[in-house]
C-alpha cells in the first residue's frame, strides 16, 4: 500500500508540472503582444508626427524649392588695394567670385550691366580693412553686403547668393 501512495503521489506530480508549463508560455506571449503593440503605437505617434506623417509630406515641397535650377554667373578677378590708417595702400586683395541667379532673363540683364556691377563692387572692396575681412564672420558680411549692392544697383533682387573662387589677401 505504501507504494501505491507514492505511485499515486508521483502521477499527481506530474499532472501538476504540466498544468504550469503551459501557463509560463501564455504569460510570456501576452509580454510579448503587450510590448509589439506598445511599440508599434509609440512609432505612429512619436516618431511619424501626430497626424500619421504630416512633417514628412510637409517637408517635399520645400525640397522642390531646393530643387530648382539655379544659373552660376561668373565673374571676372578683382584685384584692389584695402583701405588703411596710413593712406598707401599696403594690402592687397584678390577676390574671384560668382553670383548665383534664377533664370536666362536675369543672367541676360547682369550682362546688359556689367560696368554698374564691376564699379559697385570696387567701391565695396576698396571700402574694407584688412581687419573687417580677415574673420570668417568678416567675409560672411562681406558677402552678405555685396548681395544687397548688387541688388539695389539692377534694381530687383536677381543675386541669391554670391561664391568666393578666390580669397587671396597679401
Amino acid at each position: 500500500m505504501a507504494e501505491e501512495k507514492e505511485a499515486k503521489k508521483e502521477e499527481a506530480k506530474e499532472e501538476v508540472q504540466p498544468k504550469k508549463f503551459p501557463l509560463k508560455f501564455i504569460i510570456l506571449g501576452a509580454i510579448v503582444v503587450v510590448l509589439g503593440a506598445g511599440g508599434y503605437f509609440g512609432w505612429n505617434l512619436f516618431l511619424k508626427g501626430k497626424e500619421g506623417g504630416t512633417e514628412i509630406s510637409e517637408s517635399r515641397p520645400k525640397k522642390k524649392k531646393k530643387d530648382e535650377v539655379r544659373i552660376i554667373f561668373p565673374l571676372e578677378t578683382f584685384i584692389v588695394n584695402l583701405m588703411d590708417k596710413s593712406g598707401s595702400g599696403r594690402r592687397y586683395l584678390k577676390v574671384g567670385m560668382e553670383l548665383e541667379i534664377g533664370s536666362e532673363k536675369d543672367q541676360q540683364l547682369l550682362k546688359s550691366h556689367t560696368p554698374q556691377l564691376k564699379d559697385t563692387i570696387l567701391l565695396l572692396l576698396t571700402s574694407q580693412t584688412f581687419k573687417d575681412i580677415n574673420s570668417m564672420e568678416g567675409k560672411i558680411e562681406l558677402k552678405q553686403a555685396l548681395v544687397s549692392r548688387i541688388n539695389q544697383a539692377l534694381g530687383e533682387a536677381i543675386v541669391h547668393k554670391i561664391y568666393f573662387t578666390e580669397f587671396v589677401v597679401q
